[in-house]
């Protein structure tokens, strides 16, 4: 290291201290050359190391809720976002990815942190138009389906062009609703399903950095099992078709090992009832009973 470099790096070092909880980012404006020196807190890394640990303590039945629920706000917290979801993908074979405007690629169920009152309507106005072939495809929506099958993380202004943020997409869906800013990271967790996490900054006037990338990247890459697991209790990774919501708090009860006529008590349905969403279950995931619902679960099929 150069004396000018060690002077740079003795005048800018309380700031790294007082901001310890942030990575701190040089580029070649700032400092020298091409070279870009990044810190990354030991807090952050610690942050990091808890929040895995933290995720693989929960039950596993829960992941798909209150895991990923803790994931998400722990992840907003480290990098100061807003408001955030979870999106699942999925490919469909079916259709012709040279003719089909998302390349075969649909949404699948989604999951909210800090939702706003019309989350739910905004996603279900999009799904209705999508069903029906009438949803235009929008720059971000193309490149994201476009970068398919590997892991990613971009902010929405390396995202998109500039045209982008004065169209009606845009308009519509972010500027209305008073989001400033939006990161993606995305995962591919086999070759035909892909978990997306959002956050988005409301009424901020900072944008996110790379380096709140970097972190929210950081905390999800090694994360491969917590994404199959979490698609698995959605009943998209392996199931020929997505739980209902009761058949998800049945299939909870089924893992947890109580009978059908207690899981009826718990969720006040009669047993009948419960022995319906029970065989829904089973032909959803190609099993015949709850041995094999389980050793699916764990990974343990033949």
């Amino acid at each position: 290291m150069s004396r000018e470099q060690e002077l740079v790096l003795r005048r800018c070092w309380p700031d790294l201290l007082y901001r310890g909880w942030k990575w701190v980012e040089w580029g070649r404006s700032q400092l020298w050359g091409s070279t870009t020196i990044r810190f990354m807190s030991n807090t952050v890394r610690e942050h990091i190391h808890r929040i895995w640990d933290r995720l693989a303590d929960f039950p596993e039945p829960l992941l798909g809720t209150d895991g990923l629920r803790y994931l998400l706000e722990s992840i907003s917290e480290l990098i100061g976002a807003d408001h955030g979801y979870w999106l699942s993908c999925f490919l469909l074979g079916h259709l012709d990815a040279d003719r089909d405007p998302m390349l075969g690629w649909r949404p699948g169920p989604m999951f909210f942190y800090k939702e706003m009152p019309d989350d739910k309507s905004v996603v279900k106005n999009n799904m209705d138009k999508l069903e029906a072939g009438e949803y235009p495809v929008d720059e971000s929506t193309r490149n994201h389906v476009r970068q398919a099958g590997r892991f990613r993380a971009t902010l929405m202004r390396d995202h998109v062009s500039a045209d982008f943020f004065s169209g009606p997409h845009y308009r519509h869906y972010y500027q209305r609703r008073n989001i400033t800013d939006t990161l993606f990271v995305a995962a591919p967790v086999n070759a035909d399903t892909e978990v997306y996490f959002c956050f988005n900054r409301v009424g901020s006037e900072q944008p996110f950095s790379k380096a709140e990338l970097e972190v929210a990247a950081e905390t999800l890459r090694s994360l491969g099992w917590f994404h199959k697991k979490v698609l698995l209790g959605h009943g998209l990774l392996i199931a020929r078709q997505p739980l209902t919501p009761t058949e998800k708090k049945v299939m909870h009860h089924l893992l947890t090992g109580l009978a059908e006529k207690q899981i009826a008590e718990k969720l006040n349905q009669k047993t009948d009832t419960t022995h319906k969403h029970v065989g829904s279950i089973y032909r959803k995931f190609n099993v015949r009973s709850r041995a094999a619902l389980t050793a699916l679960w764990l990974g343990q099929r033949n």
